[in-house]
């Protein structure tokens, strides 16, 4: 192998193909010349989460496609949100030193390697079967029997997360978009708070949005609703593709006291954030975050991981700046300003 230049140069020389996701905020793919202007530090980090990179790459050969290899790497980003060459080179001196293998399994001892949790594993293995046409797991037909309603909604507990999460990533094969939008209000809340991480992850209709919101509503008329299932409704609604329609979501469920409970908050600010690019919506989030009973030590981090997305931050010092903010939030900012300083 000749000299090596990064990640992709080391993937192009061993004759591999491949895909890279986000594994962060949600399991996304990413452009490959995208990120191979980010490795090369031409860019920053398009979805940062904590400061990092989540990173998931599935890596194959044409001749033994069945055999995949798969990474799921995390790297320190620095203050402009930016790969650092010798983080990278680390890692690539690491895959260089493995003799012997093309594609070189992830070492469990590696510093840059991270274990997702089992949810975003069934998700990221139902994208990967379907992105190189493969066929979905043996739990498919059998979940798709339960959203048709063929064992009865309450027959939920023989229902695969698996195959929950290759229904949520085929939204677009066997008329699956129309099952999910007409079950969902109708099924159990254990089999829809599966659905519903399968579903943050996929760009769902309207037909399917409007039904979640529709569950939203629904929670928000009872006299004490809970937060934690709203925070799991926000989630599945969050990558739609009627960003009117979230926003309209988000700005009622901010004016609610459920609206100032930090999972909503922490689901908003880290699914949603594109549309706190809306003006009403990032000021009614800033005033739920600022009366939020975690206090500063919640409001803070919230708003410097949102600052590090590439694109938020006219939003957020626009907001910030508005002379209709509450006293709190006047406070809550003065005391972010002095952890700048």
């Amino acid at each position: 192998m000749s000299q090596v230049n990064g990640i992709c140069d080391f993937l192009n020389q061993a004759g591999t193909q491949y895909k890279i996701f986000d594994m962060g905020r949600r399991i996304e793919e990413i452009n490959q010349a995208d990120f191979l202007r980010f490795e090369q530090g031409e860019i920053p980090y398009p979805l940062p989460l904590q400061q990092q990179a989540w990173l998931g790459f599935l890596v194959w050969t044409e001749d033994k496609k069945s055999e995949l290899v798969i990474w799921f790497l995390r790297f320190p980003l620095d203050a402009a949100g930016k790969l650092t060459t010798g983080i990278r080179d680390d890692f690539v001196l690491q895959l260089i030193n493995k003799e012997g293998k093309d594609t070189p399994e992830q070492d469990e001892e590696n510093p840059y390697g991270f274990k997702p949790k089992q949810e975003h594993m069934a998700c990221f293995h139902a994208k990967a079967a379907k992105l190189l046409n493969q066929p979905a797991s043996s739990y498919y037909e059998h979940t798709r029997d339960y959203f048709i309603g063929k064992p009865g909604y309450d027959q939920w507990a023989f229902v695969g997360f698996q195959g929950i999460a290759d229904l949520a990533t085929r939204l677009d094969e066997d008329n699956n978009a129309e099952l999910v939008a007409e079950s969902i209000e109708k099924i159990p809340h254990q089999p829809f708070e599966a659905l519903a991480q399968c579903l943050e992850h996929e760009k769902i209709n309207t037909d399917i949005s409007q039904s979640i919101v529709n569950i939203i509503n629904h929670e928000l008329e009872k006299d004490e609703s809970d937060a934690t299932f709203i925070s799991l409704c926000i989630r599945a609604l969050s990558n739609t593709q009627d960003q009117t329609l979230l926003e309209l979501s988000l700005s009622k469920i901010l004016k609610t006291e459920a609206g100032r409970h930090p999972e909503v908050l922490a689901s908003i600010s880290g699914r949603c954030w594109l549309a706190l690019k809306n003006e009403e919506t990032i000021n009614l989030f800033l005033e739920a975050l600022a009366h939020c009973s975690e206090g500063q030590n919640f409001f803070t981090p919230v708003i410097i991981d949102l600052i590090n997305i590439p694109g938020m931050q006219e939003s957020i010092l626009k907001a910030v700046k508005s002379p209709e903010r509450s006293e709190k939030l006047s406070v809550a900012i003065g005391e972010l300003f002095k952890s700048f300083t």
